[in-house]
């Protein structure tokens, strides 16, 4: 009976050593947490993510990156969004979790060559594209009212929203003006004014 006695006595001391050791690291940890520097969060949309990283650490501070997310406004490589909000305060060693710009969405040109203006500013707007400034010029392959050629030409990325020109036959060379060069830029340059 004395032997259980003892043994039950190292039981329970074994248990109250091991609850006190862990309220005491538990109360510890609090205090050391509760008490760690807390530094007010930078504005980092439209700074450069390597160099947000940089910033961040010289503060304690770490970064996430969650996402990446095409932007007309911010350029490529540069952050978009951060969370938690510039000048939200935070602990030393909380990480932000930022959005990062991949620049704008790049578009193909598509093939305009030989359409009549309507048609070639129906595949452009379906495209994400738009109608730039309009030129003329003569063509004895291309017929009259059709696109001789686009600029930026055909396959070309840009981005999204961007204007393309077009260049728009006038039919074939007239034989009035065919030898006369000066008279038929003076005459093209009238068309591309107008």
């Amino acid at each position: 009976m004395k032997t259980l006695k003892i043994i039950g006595f190292i039981i329970l001391s074994f248990i109250i050593v091991f609850l006190l050791g862990f309220v005491l690291s538990r109360t510890a940890l609090y205090f050391y947490t509760k008490h760690r520097s807390e530094v007010p969060v930078p504005n980092l949309v439209n700074k450069d993510y390597k160099k947000a990283k940089h910033d961040l650490y010289k503060l304690g501070l770490y970064i996430d990156k969650i996402a990446e997310r095409n932007s007309m406004e911010i350029l490529e490589g540069s952050i978009i969004s951060q969370e938690p909000e510039a000048h939200s305060v935070v602990k030393k060693g909380y990480t932000i979790k930022v959005i990062v710009s991949k620049g704008p969405e790049m578009i193909k040109i598509p093939t305009l060559d030989n359409l009549t203006i309507d048609e070639a500013r129906i595949r452009l707007i379906n495209s994400g594209l738009e109608v730039g400034n309009v030129n003329y010029s003569y063509s004895n392959e291309i017929q009259k009212g059709k696109v001789i050629y686009s600029q930026p030409v055909y396959g070309m990325d840009v981005p999204r929203n961007s204007k393309i020109d077009l260049v728009i036959s006038l039919g074939k060379i007239p034989t009035t003006i065919k030898n006369q060069k000066d008279i038929y830029d003076s005459y093209l340059e009238d068309l591309n004014e107008n």
